[in-house]
């Protein structure tokens, strides 16, 4: 039974810490490779559309079809000012578009017209675009390459930021205006005797700016979700030491055993 205990901690100390440490990202079918080759540094509200272009390789000797699909995400944006259109050989290729919440995944309709063998690529060009009330943000692509009966061959992934429109300026006054006339110091005097604040004469302490209080609040800083790693190497150290600890304690518990079972008996029986 304690053989049992000890082995069962050795394993889930191994288990938490395979567990905490990160994977390495791995093809679906190995043999595969799908780059980005072509990424906008970054992309505007209302500009023009920019190019995505995305590239697929292979090592295997036997030529296939390739169905492509583009994986979408924004970041501040709203979906729906994104518009992605697929290129091919100069015209528009017939795609279809499901959107998710903040991300849109499009999906070619038919297979690409290229074949990919060994020692050739097939590429897929998109042209995005933002429209004019986009707000600023982030947009990430991840293209997939399928074969033509639907399984994923490779993907990859990329990030640009998105730029909003900037607030239109407040028009400054016409220089053009004639100023007020300055008034009289007789007035001045009058004016100012009878716009006394009347909360200064109760001592009643005005009310603060509600600009201030904006500025004087800082900033919350971006956070992350908080890494499992260091806590994930730590319990599975532990439980490795736990489990040694049993396995030896229990190999001390019988050696003694053998070691008393072993020993001669030191009198002598009586002979009949």
């Amino acid at each position: 039974m304690r053989h049992r205990a000890a082995l069962v901690a050795i394993v889930l100390a191994v288990a938490g810490a395979t567990f905490a440490l990160p994977g390495r990202a791995s093809a679906v079918e190995p043999g595969f490779e799908v780059r980005i080759t072509e990424l906008p540094a970054t992309f505007g509200a209302g500009a023009e559309s920019r190019a995505l272009t995305v590239v697929v390789s292979s090592d295997k000797r036997r030529c296939i079809k390739v169905r492509w699909a583009l994986l979408l995400q924004v970041d501040g944006p709203d979906l729906g000012d994104v518009k992605v259109s697929r290129i091919e050989n100069g015209g528009e290729f017939a795609t279809r578009r499901e959107n998710a919440g903040k991300v849109a995944r499009i999906t070619d309709v038919q297979v690409d017209p290229g074949q990919l063998c060994r020692g050739s690529t097939v590429t897929a060009n998109y042209r995005v675009s933002f429209g004019d009330d986009a707000d600023t943000g982030r947009v990430t692509f991840q293209p997939q390459a399928f074969n033509a009966q639907g399984t994923l061959l490779q993907e990859a992934s990329g990030q640009s930021p998105v730029v909003g429109q900037e607030p239109a300026a407040t028009e400054s006054p016409s220089p053009s205006e004639s100023p007020s006339p300055s008034p009289s110091p007789s007035e001045t005097a009058d004016e100012e005797t009878a716009t006394d604040d009347p909360t200064e004469e109760a001592g009643v302490a005005p009310a603060p700016d509600e600009s201030e209080d904006l500025n004087a609040v800082p900033a919350a800083s971006e956070g992350g979700p908080p890494s499992l790693l260091l806590p994930g190497v730590i319990v599975g150290a532990l439980l490795v030491f736990v489990g040694v600890a049993l396995l030896l304690r229990l190999r001390t518990r019988q050696r003694a055993a053998a070691a008393r079972y072993a020993e001669p008996p030191t009198g002598f029986y009586p002979t009949r």
